[in-house]
Order: C-alpha cells, then structure tokens, then sequence
C-alpha cells in the first residue's frame, strides 16, 4: 500500500505511506464556549497528514467559512455520486420531492411534517423517507420511496421539479452538481447545518425553514449558480502537487 485517503476520518492514516485527507471542515462550528479548543484540536489533527483536500472550490462557494483555514490544503471541487446536470423539463411528474435523512427522532419528525404540508396541496409529491427493506407505496397524492440506489434516486430526481432536503453538505454538493432548485431544512441542533443553510439564502438565495415551521405556500426555492472552474480542472492541480 503506497496511498491512504482518509475521508474524514482521522485514524486512518499510516507512518508506512502518504496520507491524504479529505473533508470541508477546517473550521467546526458550535458552542462559543467550546469551539477554539474543538477547532485547535482539529488542526492538530490535519496536520498529521501529508495532504488535505477539500471538495470544493478555491472560494469556498459550497462550504463557506467551513474550509477557510491558515492550514495547507488544495481544493478539488464538489465530490458527488451523480455526474451530470439534470436538464429543465415541463413534464415533471412531481412539483414537490422531500428527502428525509438524519437522526431519529428528527428523520421521523420531519418526515411526519412535511407529509402533512404535502397533503395540504393539490400537487403530486414524492418522499424518499430513506428507510430499507420497505417498498413503494402511495398515501392520496404522495408517493413514499424507501432508500434508493444512486440510478433510481436519479431518475426520481429528474422526475420532480424541486426538492426539498436538509442543508448537510453531501446534500449540498449533489443539488450543485445537478443543478437543482431547493430549499433547505436545516436538522435542529446541528450548528453545521444551520450555517449551511444561512450561508447559502446569504451568498446564493437558496431558502430555509426551520423544522416545526414549514410552510410551502411561503417557500421559495433557488439553485446554487455553476462555477466556471471545473472539477476535472481542479483534480488535475491537486494530482500534479501530490505528485500523481
């Protein structure tokens, strides 16, 4: 073994090999009381590693303050299971697509909610509630998907003309690289996402609700515009200085 990339996980590296960390927080956000100490630890941390990569661009359009560090990094742009942009259709089947993720209770809490906003309107609605060994299954005008794989969830998302997701930042990389209007609902108590979300109705008009207080007559759903800078440019840079 000659390389070892570490995608955020700082255990796993190696005095035998060139390590290679990836992540997009530099700069943790949370209690006032606790996070210089957090953050410190945190560059200690990095700073074992030969390499640190951050998927994003080099003006931090997607992770904001997050990866804005004095700490040696190279950015390669948004990392994504999906690869292409999904085109503009008029024949969507659905208006509304919610994805339900995170920790329960807050997963079953919002997913309750936003089928009681769904309900409410007279439009065909999707909800991928992320659950496994569940089926398909229809309620009125909502349509219920279990946990998809990377086809399927791309072909619901073609499908639906806007979504409706927690600001996570897996989430946030894969709306950009599909180029898919939003509107984010950020998971209580998670300062990452709560800055995600405000970071982006600041920098990209991209709008949020809290969870408790969705209302989709007052929503507005946005996208985060395309960046020249490629990744495949930007793969290119970070290889040629790992020497690859």
């Amino acid at each position: 073994m000659d390389i070892i990339i570490s995608d955020n996980r700082f255990g796993f590296r190696s005095t035998k090999t060139l390590n290679i960390y990836i992540t997009h927080q530099l700069k943790i956000k949370g209690p006032l009381l606790l996070i210089k100490i957090v953050n410190k630890i945190n560059s200690l941390f990095i700073q074992n590693f030969d390499h640190c990569l951050i998927p994003d661009f080099e003006n931090s359009l997607l992770s904001g303050e997050l990866s804005q560090s004095s700490l040696k990094k190279t950015f390669i742009g948004p990392l994504s299971r999906f690869k292409k942009t999904i085109g503009e259709t008029k024949k969507y089947k659905y208006k509304f697509l919610a994805i339900i993720s995170g920790p329960e209770p807050q997963r079953s809490l919002l997913e309750e909610e936003i089928q009681n906003c769904f309900l409410k309107t007279n439009q065909h609605c999707a909800i991928i509630n992320g659950l496994r060994n569940k089926k398909e299954i229809s309620f009125k005008n909502i349509s219920f998907y279990p946990h998809l794989e990377t086809t399927s969830f791309r072909k619901l998302l073609t499908k639906s003309e806007l979504v409706i997701c927690r600001s996570g930042y897996s989430s946030i990389m894969d709306l950009y690289i599909l180029q898919k209007k939003a509107l984010f609902i950020p998971t209580p108590g998670q300062t990452e996402q709560e800055y995600l979300a405000k970071h982006h109705l600041r920098i990209h008009s991209i709008y949020y609700q809290k969870q408790g207080e969705i209302n989709l007559e007052k929503a507005k759903f946005n996208f985060i515009h395309p960046k020249a800078e490629t990744k495949k440019k930007l793969l290119k840079v970070a290889f040629d200085k790992l020497g690859l």
